[in-house]
């Protein structure tokens, strides 16, 4: 398989090129993102309500924020479609203030189950807000 980057209005898109039997297919994928994400690793701590009504509360990182969302890092996970209230901690920034935590509310976009890997967290979920 080959990509290949190209200028197009409104942004990059990448080319995949397929070799089909007597030819090949050129497929055009814009990107899905309209913001940039960061790399930000800190404390998470976030609410739902289960499909009984019940409160629940999870914690866990960060792996990347952006002005729209975020990915968290966590062992308990929300399901797909719950609203969630997420207070990310924003540690030293700057270093004087200390922490400096920030709610926002949003919808659970994705889930991903995977094993744990020597004590980490590696599962998590995918925020929208």
């Amino acid at each position: 398989m080959t990509f290949v980057l190209l200028l197009v209005r409104n942004g990059i898109a990448s080319v995949q090129l397929e070799r089909l039997d007597g030819g090949a297919l050129l497929t055009l994928v814009r990107p899905a993102r309209k913001t940039l994400r960061f790399l930000l690793q800190t404390a998470v701590t976030f609410w739902w309500t289960n499909g009984n009504g019940e409160a629940r509360q999870g914690e866990g990182r960060s792996r990347d924020v952006s002005e729209h969302g975020a990915f968290v890092f966590a062992s308990t996970c929300p399901p797909v479609g719950a609203s969630i209230v997420l207070k990310i901690d924003l540690e030293g920034i700057p270093d004087e203030i200390g922490r400096l935590p920030v709610e926002v509310e949003g919808e659970v976009l994705r889930a991903e189950r995977c094993p744990a890997e020597r004590g980490m967290l590696t599962g998590g979920f995918a925020v929208q807000y």
